[in-house]
């Protein structure tokens, strides 16, 4: 299982050039709306950071089998003690269940690196239309915490991109 995941952000020439330099490396470049904006690269092969200002997430627990080819979301909450007390049981039983809604390919539960009390939930999907329903489920793991106030909730979604330069 992978343990870490890093990411860092930039202009698509930056991005790919860091790309070409790592060719060994499990990168992934997405977009936040499916041009050359809002550029995020991932770097999912589990090893030490390869970025000079790299965002890192510790791995909790994986589900399903990863395709990085499509689209990605996150979400990012900042519960209290209490609160990631509900969080972590309600991720660990959708961690453990054999059945991911139609369209998520995988699911990662983690923590940010350097604050281990922030949660992230990073799923894998088929297209944004797959996301958006199970995200706006009422059952899903995440509707239930995104009304919280007192969470912080936040969510980003990516599509995968071409990395070749114009």
């Amino acid at each position: 299982m992978i343990r870490q995941i890093s990411v860092t952000f930039g202009t698509k020439n930056v991005l790919v050039n860091i790309m070409k330099k790592y060719p060994e490396r499990d990168l992934a470049l997405f977009s936040t709306n499916n041009n050359d904006s809002g550029l995020q690269l991932l770097d999912y092969s589990g090893k030490e950071s390869i970025f000079k200002s790299p965002i890192t997430y510790d791995v909790l627990s994986h589900v399903g089998e990863d395709d990085w080819s499509y689209f990605i979301n996150y979400v990012e909450l900042s519960p209290s003690d209490d609160q990631r007390k509900v969080l972590d049981a309600n991720m660990n039983t959708f961690m453990s269940s054999p059945d991911l809604p139609t369209g998520m390919f995988s699911a990662y539960y983690m923590s940010d690196s350097k604050d281990h009390t922030k949660r992230i939930i990073l799923t894998l999907w088929r297209g944004a239309y797959a996301y958006n329903d199970w995200a706006n489920h009422p059952d899903s793991v995440v509707s239930k915490f995104k009304n919280d106030p007192n969470i912080n909730y936040r969510t980003a979604s990516y599509q995968r991109v071409a990395p070749t330069n114009n």
